[in-house]
């Protein structure tokens, strides 16, 4: 299904922001640094490793051991380290998944597509981010509380620790502070994440976007590039480049969060504020299609200049049209007679790559073959203001969906519908055009409707 049209500037701002150079640049940074943080991992090991054989070399614990035996503790000490990084990466993974395939879809024209698919698997993430640091909040708060009450007990009799169990107290605050503070974080993207995909499936703008992750992305993105230049002093490349992944990731979305805001609140005030420009260039486009389309059909259909008329037996001549040498081109005269009407322009036909294509809605219930033969085609139960009748079925309202062809696309639009109008199983906006296509299913209650056009 393609639901870009030429009515909804929502979805034409998310598509351009989603397909930008920022957006890309972004997703190329997070990228990054996940793959170098997995690559990373392996050398971590081995620095890892180093430094185990240093603790147990210096206090002696290898003198007490067999070589077979010290392999076997080293062997497990270094792959537990690799796997819970690995472990650890998944989540981000994820991410990175999912907002591939935003920016694929938004590429490609086919909102929302998979890009539903990729706002839901980032915000099932988040969900689970947010789960594990409110359990990391409270396992820090109870080995904090059990510290700081022990070493009250050490001061209470040695009768000189207060001022250490104080700077206990002080360091506790500040990690909770902290951990507080990453909670909040995890709260605002998720619920931010849930209103951008209903933003994306129903085309509703909302500006509901939080300045607090905003602010965070802005000092993530500072602090991973001061620590891709800590990495870089200390000659960690893989540490190097991750950061500065993470970096630029964390700049470049907090930018597409303000941009995002901006255009949400001017479509809120203005919801014709960026369809203008879209839809003049849409409807150019679609004449300059149609256009080609006919000089094809010509063409195809060896269309010539045209021939004289041939007289019928026993009918009254006619005039004909004959090119005299040197004389300028003449038009053919149609013959005027009274039993000749005007000519009417079919409806519901469209002209795609030069050939003559009509509308069917093949309805699963009944296997009835529904032909679109009107520009403007009613669906409903009201038989006596719709085109096509659905009796006796109270999931579906008097004018239900309105079915529109013009310059050979096709749209379906729900009249504000009580069951609402679903393609592809996407809700649509009550009161815009969405353009159908050959194969899209349309729900319209509890009827189906398969579009096929040829």
């Amino acid at each position: 299904m393609n639901t870009q049209n030429v009515q909804n500037g929502t979805l034409n701002v998310v598509r351009t922001m989603a397909a930008s150079v920022l957006f890309l640049v972004g997703t190329i940074g997070y990228s990054a640094y996940v793959l170098f943080e997995l690559l990373g991992s392996f050398t971590g090991g081995s620095e890892i490793m180093n430094m185990f054989n240093n603790i147990m070399a210096q206090s002696g614990a290898y003198s007490s051991m067999d070589y077979q035996s010290l392999q076997m503790l080293s062997g497990i000490f270094g792959s537990t380290s690799v796997i819970s990084t690995l472990f650890g990466l998944i989540p981000a993974m994820v991410l990175v998944a999912g907002i591939w395939l935003v920016f694929a879809a938004a590429k490609q024209n086919k909102l929302p597509g998979i890009a539903a698919t990729g706002m839901t698997m980032i915000r099932v993430i988040v969900i689970i981010e947010l789960v594990f640091a409110c359990i990391g909040v409270f396992a820090v708060a109870v080995i904090g509380f059990l510290v700081v009450l022990g070493m009250g007990s050490l001061a209470g009799y040695y009768g000189d620790g207060a001022p250490f169990v104080v700077i206990m107290v002080v360091v506790l605050i500040i990690v909770l502070a902290v951990c507080a503070i990453d909670i909040v974080y995890y709260v605002k993207l998720g619920g931010m994440v849930k209103r951008m995909k209903e933003t994306l499936v129903t085309g509703r703008p909302d500006a509901k976007v939080s300045l607090f992750v905003e602010i965070l992305c802005y000092l993530g993105g500072a602090g991973s590039a001061i620590s891709a230049l800590m990495s870089l002093v200390g000659l960690d490349i893989f540490g190097f480049l991750s950061n500065a992944g993470m970096g630029t990731a964390g700049i470049c979305f907090g930018m597409l969060l303000r941009q995002y805001r901006n255009k949400m609140q001017t479509l809120e005030m203005d919801p014709q504020a960026y369809q203008a420009q879209s839809g003049a260039g849409q409807q150019s486009a679609a004449s300059q299609q149609a256009y080609q389309a006919q000089q094809a059909y010509q063409a195809q259909s060896g269309a010539a200049p045209q021939q004289a008329y041939q007289a019928q037996p026993g009918a009254a001549p006619q005039q004909t049209y004959q090119a005299q040498p040197g004389a300028a081109p003449q038009m053919y005269q149609t013959p005027q007679t009274e039993e000749y009407g005007e000519t009417t322009l079919l409806g519901g036909q469209m002209v795609q790559n030069g050939m003559l294509k009509m509308v069917h809605l093949i309805r699963r219930k009944t296997g009835e073959d529904i032909c679109i033969n009107k520009e403007s085609f009613w669906i409903g139960k009201d038989a006596g203001y719709v085109d096509y009748c659905i009796k006796d079925n109270t999931a579906i309202s008097r004018r239900h969906a309105l079915i529109t062809i013009r310059d050979d696309v096709c749209y379906i639009q729900d009249n504000h519908s009580t069951n609402r109008v679903f393609v592809n199983g996407y809700v649509l906006e009550a009161g815009v055009d969405t353009r159908i296509s050959n194969g899209d299913v349309i729900r319209m209650g509890d009827e189906e409707f398969v579009v096929s056009i040829g």
